[in-house]
């Protein structure tokens, strides 16, 4: 009875490690930009904030990129509460590319327009 308990709780751990995922797989570490624009929509969820952000493109036209983070949790934890980060919210950010070439960054940081940065980690955790 008690080696099944030991198993059934290695394996519930085993089993919640394995469910985070990677981002380098969707995100190429070696491919980096930085964005300025101003956040049109918010998806404060699980699994990952993901920022819609409207960057003005060098022939004048306004070009959406979906920005995106770690959990709700982290985020906050890292110094970006979710007030910071509202609609028509001016912000840069720096990260990596979608490795498919869709308008998706993966952010490292987060510029806010009080010139604070938030880290959001590396692509390739």
């Amino acid at each position: 009875m008690r080696l099944a308990l030991t198993l059934s709780l290695f394996l519930a751990g085993v089993a919640a490690l394995s469910a985070h995922h990677t981002v380098a797989n969707v995100y190429d570490p070696t491919r980096r930009v930085t964005l300025t624009g101003t956040i049109s929509e918010l998806d404060w969820k699980q699994p990952h904030v993901i920022i819609h952000l409207d960057v003005k493109a060098a022939d004048g036209h306004f070009v959406r990129w979906d920005v995106e983070t770690q959990a709700p949790y982290i985020m906050v934890r890292q110094g970006l509460p979710r007030d910071a980060v509202r609609p028509e919210t001016a912000i840069s950010t720096t990260g990596c590319l979608a490795r498919d070439g869709s308008n998706k960054v993966y952010a490292q940081t987060i510029v806010l327009p009080d010139g604070t940065s938030v880290a959001n980690g590396g692509c390739h955790s």
